[in-house]
C-alpha cells in the first residue's frame, strides 16, 4: 500500500514519517530542491508552551520533526524578552537532516517534482503527474503544499514576487491536489485584507557589529530597543502574520528589535521585522546589516493563507475519498508545531484509509485534537480571520482546557488509549 505525500515542508515531512512507521510504502514529492519548506527560514523550533504538544505527540508516537531539529541546535533554553525556553536550530543543516531521516526510513523522496496534473476515478485520486511528465500512482494521498499560490497571489495581494524561500520563478508556483478539484478559501489578516504576509527576515551575522555578534554567540539572541525617531511601518505590520498571533505580537517585541541566532544568520523575529524592516540600519550595531531573505530585502514578503482546504477532523479533504491534508493546507498555521501535529495525524490516517480502517479523530482533550477541531471549524464557518492561536500558545491551551504539566502530558494520551498509536504497524 502506497501513500504519496505532496509537499516536503514540515507537515509533509511529518506525514511521510508517520505513514512509513505505520508500514506503508511512502513517496514524498517536493517541487523545489530542498525539504523543510518555510522551516528553511523559521529557525525558531521550539518556544512557548511547547512541552504540552511535543510531549503528547511523542506519546502518540510522532514528533519526528522535533527529533530532527534537536540534532542541529543553534541555541537551547534561551529566555529572550517575551519568551521562555526557546530552541533555535541551524537552518543551513535542516534540508540535509530531513533528507537523511527520510532515507533511513526508506521513504522515496523526489525533488524537483511539482504536481502539474491529477488522474481521478470518481472522487479518488489515482495518480499525479510531476513536472517532468512522469505519473506517480498511489492508494492514498496527502496534500501538504501550503497556502501560498505563488507569484499571481503575491502580485495581486502583496508586494509582487520578493524572491522568498519558495523560489517560484525557478520551480513554478506552489499547488497541490485539492485546489485542482475543490474550491479553497482565503484567510484575511487583522486588517481585513485577503492573505497575510510572511515575517521571516534573515540577516548574515557577519554583517552585524562585533559586540552584537559576540552576544549572539554567547546568548543566542540580541535585543535592541527601538531608537527615538524610528517610525514603524504600520501598513506592513497590519498585514503581517506575526500580528495575528498573541505569542508573536507582544508589546515588548514592538518596543525592541529581537534578533535570534539560527545558524550563520539571525532571524528578526516577532513583529519587529514588519515594523522596522525598512529601518534596520538605524539600529545600533546594525548599521552595515544586509537582508538576505527574502532576496528583495525590505520590500515585503510572500503572501500566504490563500489556499485553505475544507476538511473534517480526521484531516480528510472535502470532495475526495482518499486525500488528506497536512500543514497549513488544513487550517492556517503560524508555527512549525501547528504543521507538525497535522502532518502526524494526516500521515497516520492516510494509512488507515488505505487498509480499510476508520481514520482516527483525536479527542479534544489533547492539544492537537483541540487545535485540529478549532481551526477546521473556523475555516468551515468562514471565520479564519484576525487573531490566531497556535497549538503552543498558552492562551489557546488554557482556553481549550488542554494545558497539562509534567507527567500529566503523556498521561492524557494514555487516558485516551492512544499511547504509541502513530508507531503501530497497520500494513
Amino acid at each position: 500500500m502506497r501513500v504519496v505525500v505532496i509537499g516536503g515542508g514540515v507537515g509533509g515531512f511529518s506525514a511521510a514519517m508517520v505513514a512509513r512507521k505505520a508500514g506503508a510504502e511512502v513517496t514524498l514529492i517536493e517541487r523545489t530542491d530542498l525539504l523543510g519548506g518555510l522551516g528553511q527560514v523559521a529557525g525558531i523550533g521550539l518556544l512557548g508552551d511547547y512541552d504540552v504538544v511535543v510531549g503528547q505527540e511523542r506519546a502518540l508516537g510522532g514528533a519526528d520533526f522535533v527529533d530532527v531539529i534537536e540534532t542541529i541546535p543553534a541555541h537551547r533554553s534561551m529566555d529572550p524578552p517575551g519568551y521562555q525556553n526557546v530552541l533555535t536550530y541551524n537552518v543551513t543543516k535542516l534540508d540535509s537532516r530531513l533528507q537523511k531521516a527520510c532515507r533511513e526510513k526508506g521513504i522515496d523522496v523526489r525533488l524537483h517534482s511539482r504536481v502539474n496534473d491529477v488522474e481521478m476515478s470518481g472522487n479518488s485520486v489515482k495518480a499525479v503527474m510531476a513536472a517532468n511528465g512522469n505519473w506517480i500512482s498511489g492508494d492514498v494521498f496527502v496534500d501538504a503544499t501550503g497556502t501560498s499560490a505563488g507569484i499571481p497571489a503575491c502580485e495581486r495581494w502583496g508586494f509582487g514576487c520578493v524572491e522568498c524561500i519558495l523560489r517560484c520563478p525557478t520551480f513554478g508556483n506552489p499547488g497541490g491536489i485539492i485546489e485542482k478539484k475543490m474550491p479553497t478559501f482565503n484567510r484575511k489578516g487583522v486588517d481585513g485584507k485577503t492573505g497575510i504576509i510572511g515575517t521571516s527576515v534573515m540577516l548574515p551575522i557577519s554583517s552585524l557589529a562585533d559586540n552584537v555578534q559576540a552576544e549572539l554567540h554567547e546568548k543566542g539572541y540580541y535585543a535592541i530597543p527601538v531608537p527615538e525617531g524610528v517610525e514603524p511601518d504600520l501598513v506592513r505590520y497590519g498585514r503581517a502574520g506575526a500580528s495575528t498571533t498573541a505569542l508573536m505580537d507582544q508589546e515588548i517585541t514592538k518596543k525592541n528589535l529581537l534578533l535570534m541566532d539560527i545558524g550563520g544568520f539571525v532571524k528578526v523575529t516577532a513583529t519587529g521585522s514588519p515594523l522596522y524592516a525598512r529601518s534596520f540600519r538605524k539600529f545600533p550595531g546594525m548599521e552595515d546589516c544586509l537582508i538576505m531573505q527574502p532576496t528583495a530585502g525590505a520590500r515585503g514578503h510572500l503572501i500566504i493563507g490563500i489556499a485553505l482546504a475544507l476538511r473534517d477532523n480526521t484531516l480528510k479533504a472535502d470532495g475526495f475519498d482518499n486525500v488528506f491534508c497536512a500543514g497549513s493546507k488544513g487550517g492556517h498555521s503560524m508555527c512549525l508545531m501547528d504543521a507538525m501535529v497535522t502532518g502526524d495525524l494526516a500521515g497516520h490516517n492516510a494509512v488507515r484509509k488505505g487498509v480499510g480502517q476508520r481514520p482516527l479523530e483525536l479527542p479534544r482533550t489533547l492539544a492537537a485534537g483541540a487545535y485540529v477541531d478549532l481551526v477546521g471549524n473556523a475555516v468551515r464557518a468562514g471565520k479564519e480571520t484576525g487573531r490566531h492561536y497556535g497549538v503552543i500558545e498558552a492562551g489557546f491551551l488554557k482556553e481549550m482546557n488542554v494545558f497539562r504539566e509534567g507527567a500529566e502530558i503523556a498521561k492524557e494520551v494514555e487516558r485516551a488509549g492512544l499511547t504509541g498509536v502513530y508507531r503501530t504497524k497497520l500494513c
